[in-house]
């Protein structure tokens, strides 16, 4: 088995994926890896659409992209990552395609990611996760997220 020297979680950042970063940051230190948290906005017209009204003079998509690298920071604080290691990039295109660059620019060697169960119409369409672990240019570990109905 190879020894990893930098993983890279890939997140949304939810309550959910608190368990993926635990897992991934005993995988960091069990590999004396470095660990980076990777959050992709891609959907930025979709999003701005819950957010509180901002004034006119504000850069929304600078705005936004604060917001959510200080969501992402908190939650690597939760999770005891180093808030340094966080990164969120603004991409036009897939979320995919985002993770992929930069486990290429950062010579990343073990992509850690969640897999969500699926229902109804989401069966048909290919999520981030598939996308991530048939292109990517280094190992993938796929982590199940227990998501549970009240």
């Amino acid at each position: 088995m190879c020894a990893y020297k930098h993983i890279l979680l890939a997140t949304d950042g939810s309550a959910e994926h608190e368990a993926i970063g635990e897992h991934a940051r005993h995988l960091a230190q069990s590999f004396d890896a470095r660990l980076s948290v990777l959050r992709v906005l891609d959907h930025l017209a979709f999003e701005f659409s819950a957010d509180p009204m901002l004034p006119g003079d504000v850069d929304k998509i600078e705005w936004f992209t604060q917001s959510a690298q200080d969501a992402l920071q908190t939650f690597a604080g939760h999770i005891g990552i180093d808030a340094a290691q966080t990164h969120v990039r603004v991409s036009p295109g897939p979320a995919q395609r985002e993770i992929i660059d930069f486990a290429r620019e950062h010579n990343v060697d073990l992509i850690v990611v969640g897999a969500h169960e699926r229902h109804g119409l989401a069966l048909f369409r290919e999520d981030t996760m598939d996308k991530v672990a048939h292109n990517a240019p280094c190992d993938v570990l796929v982590v199940h997220v227990e998501t549970r109905v009240a």
